[in-house]
């Protein structure tokens, strides 16, 4: 929840209970007479995050650090041990050494109306802004009537009323102002406003004071056409500000932390023009993983959910009285003994004491482990799965070579961590790495000039897992033609990489073709399951070079509290032959072949996408792990060109006439459209 402050211009932003999934604008404030905003976990995190800018209904602000961040006396940690541990050892000298683990933002409190309620600072940004009333103060007189100028002035120029509207009072009568649409920023997160007067003056007089205006000249909008000037006469274009270098070096400012600059730090950065509402002013960096249960360990499992709760009372000298005691976990541990709780303890200390693997491996070897029944079906239990019997699923050829087994997942829980961003690029993702391995941006932009506890959410949710044979893989890797697409595919991620001025990440055609078949799952799970395609999620799991075997594919959905499991999901685990049988099957033949069949060898413009295209393989980005990059169909099935290195077999989904008789040989297939007479004729 957003609520403006009247006098000093700064704001708190509270975020209600993620089961509150409207956002409430404009919720007056009965005592203050204030507007309040509300917001979602999953907006915080991920779109509006600290250092993100946001358009309040009366406002542009940055969303600030986490130190400003106010809980109450009831706030809620996160319990994951493994993605602590991660975050530990990946982020390194960027956390605190007293680093406390990870949070649940702040809850709106419908009964606190207090400055010290629960909430999120936001700040003013930027400074500068744009008067409403179209000529300004007009001093010359002499503008022309095919131009629009509006006087622009800074927040020292401002006032503000009880209500916290800011307004500008000129020679005349008193206006309503906007911010200004654009600002600087660095590819390392830094944000400032623009100096508009130095740049207006740049090779004039820099002690210049007399008004600037925002001058728009015809409708094109284009930036030639736009300008600061000054009433002396000095200007500045908005195309020479597009110029690379043209607004120098980035002087490290951070708005949204305290103090906003550090004397000592620097940036090689040059600052880049950003427009305000750009899409790329902001890209989350994030670390998802799903929780594990120790099925073979209650007492273990138990003590991972009330991890945060044991660490703050284990050094009392009566730890296991309190604990027995204390409502959080009185009940929790009521049926087991102290010797089991103490053993469970120091055994988990052993193995965090041990180095982090990838969040990945241990979720595919508990997936894949065959076991008949993963976890407890209670309500807080944080998983809770079956392998299917194969007999039970009919598999035909190709599918029961392919698949070893199914899982259905009736239940699972994902943690989400925000533990920085970018501007102008997106990083790689945690997911865009190999299966024995990941690594997190650790250029990205500080969250807090001290990182004691990162923000997280947990969502419920329930998928289908894929635990698909290595046999068949390896035995399709081997192929010649095979390691001829893995060799073309290898200089297509080096050429994207040099793109971004990156490291490549070699990922291997087996993700490539599995990440592909994934996509075109969630295509047909989306007509059946009851889910919108943007709310199913995907885990690829795939080795690289000289690794262990691990292949698999978990197709999921997660949200606030049950609602993301509910069964239309993990039921259709049942019917996974012939879902996977049409999935294929209508990636044989796109509405843009022959077009997109051709970017099988990719192009220079988008080298991580080959045969695919929105009619066929891409889905909402928000469902991609890999930001719809490494998908090609042709390495699946057999396309109208006839080409590649087929996982399925070309054999396996013929393409088809008009009529449905005979292979496709590559023409264009024919319709008849019968136009039937009107019902009245």
């Amino acid at each position: 929840m957003v609520r403006r402050r009247a006098l000093d211009a700064r704001h708190r932003a509270c975020f209600p209970n993620e089961a509150e999934i409207a956002r409430r604008l404009s919720l007056y404030d009965r005592e203050r007479k204030m507007t309040d905003v509300t917001q979602t976990f999953s907006q915080l995190l991920l779109t509006y995050g600290p250092g993100a800018m946001l358009d309040l209904p009366e406002h542009a602000v940055v969303v600030g650090g986490l130190q400003d961040w106010r809980f109450g006396p009831s706030w809620r940690p996160i319990e994951e041990e493994r993605l602590v541990a991660l975050l530990r050892q990946q982020l390194g000298g960027k956390l605190s050494s007293t680093f406390q683990g990870l949070r649940q933002p702040p809850v709106f409190d419908e009964d606190r109306r207090d400055g010290n309620a629960p909430g999120v600072e936001v700040r003013l940004f930027p400074t500068w802004f744009v008067v409403d009333d179209a000529d300004g103060d007009n001093a010359d007189g002499k503008a022309p009537t095919t131009e629009k100028r509006r006087r622009i002035v800074e927040f020292a120029d401002l006032t503000v009323n009880s209500l916290g509207k800011l307004s500008y009072r000129g020679d005349s009568q008193k206006s309503q102002v906007n911010p200004i649409r654009f600002v600087g920023a660095c590819a390392r997160g830094h944000l400032q406003d623009i100096d508009w007067r130095r740049l207006a003056h740049r090779n004039g007089d820099h002690s210049c004071r007399k008004p600037m205006f925002w001058v728009e000249r015809g409708v094109s909008s284009d930036p030639s056409d736009i300008s600061v000037r000054c009433t002396c006469g000095a200007s500045v274009t908005l195309a020479d500000l597009y110029k690379p270098k043209f607004l120098g070096g980035c002087t490290c400012q951070s708005p949204w932390l305290t103090p906003r600059r550090i004397a000592e730090e620097t940036c090689v950065e040059s600052l880049h023009l950003l427009p305000r509402s750009a899409t790329n002013t902001y890209f989350a960096q994030t670390v998802n993983l799903i929780s594990l249960i120790k099925s073979d360990d209650r007492v273990r499992q138990t003590i991972s959910e009330h991890r945060s709760t044991i660490d703050g009372i284990r050094v009392l000298p009566n730890f296991l009285q309190v604990l027995r005691t204390i409502p959080q976990t009185k009940e929790a541990f009521k049926d087991f003994s102290d010797a089991e709780i103490m053993g469970a303890l120091e055994a988990g200390d052993a193995v965090e004491a041990g180095h982090v693997d990838n969040p990945k491996i241990p979720e595919f070897d508990l997936l894949a482990s065959g076991a008949p029944v993963l976890g407890r079906p209670e309500a807080g239990s944080h998983l809770y799965a079956e392998t299917l019997p194969r007999d039970s699923l009919g598999l035909t050829a190709p599918w029961d070579a392919f698949l070893q087994n199914v899982v259905k997942v009736h239940r699972l829980r994902e943690v989400i961590c925000l533990y920085g961003f970018t501007r102008l690029d997106p990083p790689p993702t945690a997911g865009e790495c190999e299966l024995e391995e990941i690594q997190l941006n650790v250029d990205c932009a500080d969250l807090a000039r001290s990182v004691e506890w990162l923000p997280a959410v947990e969502q419920f949710g329930e998928g289908i897992f894929l635990h698909i044979s290595s046999s068949f893989v390896n035995d399709w890797r081997e192929r010649p033609e095979t390691r001829d697409i893995s060799d073309q595919l290898r200089h297509r991620e080096d050429q994207d990489a040099r793109r971004f001025g990156r490291p490549p990440k070699h990922l291997g055609v087996a993700y490539w073709a599995l990440h592909s078949l994934s996509h075109a799952l969630m295509a047909e799970l989306a007509l059946e399951c009851g889910y919108p395609l943007s709310s199913l999620k995907e885990r690829v799991y795939s080795s690289g070079v000289a690794q262990p075997d691990r292949f698999g594919i978990l197709i999921y959905t997660s949200a606030a509290g049950g609602q993301g499991t509910l069964g239309g999901l993990s039921e259709r685990a049942h019917d996974i032959n012939a879902l996977l049988a049409r999935a294929a099957s209508r990636l044989s033949l796109c509405s843009n072949d022959p077009v997109c069949a051709e970017q099988a060898r990719g192009n220079e413009d988008y080298p991580l996408q080959g045969a695919a295209c929105h009619a066929c393989l891409l889905v909402p980005e928000t469902s991609c792990e890999a930001r719809n990059g490494r998908l090609d169909r042709s390495l699946l099935v057999q396309t109208v060109l006839g080409q590649g290195s087929p996982l399925l077999g070309a054999q396996v989904f013929p393409l088809r006439g008009a009529h449905g008789e005979g292979d496709f040989q590559g023409t264009t297939p024919s319709r008849v459209l019968h136009i039937a007479p009107h019902a009245g004729a």
